[in-house]
């Protein structure tokens, strides 16, 4: 397991890279590449933004195999429609997901419907949807596979449900909402309405739910790289959310490794707002009839 933010570009022969191109109440993308094949993860920046990041990257836009898209929100879809149908490139997701952004863009984008729990072959990945609790249609978190390597991927979810932390078993990368500070949020500017809906069920996770996943995963299932994504603008701050970890991590009794973000096994980084940040790579071992 590895994590750096080496120059951009294709990952080499066996190689799998995981590109966060954005994450917040904004707009989210990650860019999922190995060898020569690749798939978006969310599509919420505009067209040309990704188009640029995507070729920044080594990729041509119409080589991607899929666009998955968590729900319906504009932040996770914003360039979706019209990336999927000006590169031919096909959307993935729930049928409520796909029936709501269809009911206001023309059904004229390729697409295949993903049900929660669903799994399938997306180009070279294995791919499995995933059920989350949001105040969305029908949303879904996702676990991505290449050979030995995978991906778990939730960042809009008011908890941490039974299937999601069932696909963070084995996966080398977790990519978990940790969207605000709950002390920050409870006195913060929003209106008490809207405190309920985000601290709730179909809400947002805290720093401290995200805190309680990494440190069960640390305890049961051993090394994981984390990121921290979705951070909300007003309630949290990347700062604020590491050093919440480390005091967690402390007060868990995980050993610090001496560097930024790691205790014990697990490896944990923020992922900021707005624009490019982290970058995920790893060797991969072809392992047969063993996508999902």
């Amino acid at each position: 397991m590895s994590s750096s933010s080496r120059s951009l570009g294709s990952p080499c022969s066996g190689e799998v890279a995981v590109h966060c191109l954005a994450s917040g109440s904004s707009a989210n993308a990650l860019l999922v590449i190995a060898g020569d094949d690749a798939l978006l993860v969310d599509a919420g920046l505009g067209v040309r933004r990704l188009r640029t990041e995507i070729e920044k990257r080594g990729i041509a836009p119409e080589r991607l195999s899929g666009i998955l898209l968590t729900h319906e929100h504009i932040d996770h879809v914003r360039g979706a429609i019209p990336f999927a149908r000006r590169y031919k490139v096909p959307l993935f997701s729930t049928a409520g997901t796909l029936e709501t952004l269809f009911a206001q863009e023309r059904r004229d984008a390729p697409y295949q419907i993903l049900p929660a729990g669903g799994e399938v072959g997306v180009g070279s990945f294995g791919v499995r949807s995933v059920s989350v609790t949001h105040d969305a249609v029908d949303p879904v978190g996702f676990r991505v596979s290449f050979g030995d390597t995978a991906l778990a991927y939730a960042t809009d979810t008011g908890t941490v449900t039974p299937e999601f932390r069932e696909a963070c078993v084995g996966a080398s990368l977790i990519a978990i909402e940790s969207n605000h500070d709950i002390h920050k949020l409870r006195f913060g500017p929003y209106p008490d309405s809207l405190k309920a809906r985000i601290l709730g069920r179909h809400g947002h996770l805290s720093n401290n739910a995200a805190c309680d996943l990494i440190l069960s995963h640390a305890s049961e299932q051993g090394p994981a790289c984390f990121w921290l994504s979705h951070l909300s603008e007003i309630n949290n701050t990347p700062r604020m959310a590491m050093n919440y970890w480390k005091k967690r991590a402390k007060a868990a009794g995980l050993l610090p490794s001496g560097k930024a973000g790691v205790f014990g096994p697990a490896v944990v980084e923020v992922a900021l707002r707005d624009q490019p940040s982290l970058v995920y790579r790893t060797r991969t071992r072809a392992v047969q009839l063993a996508l999902f």
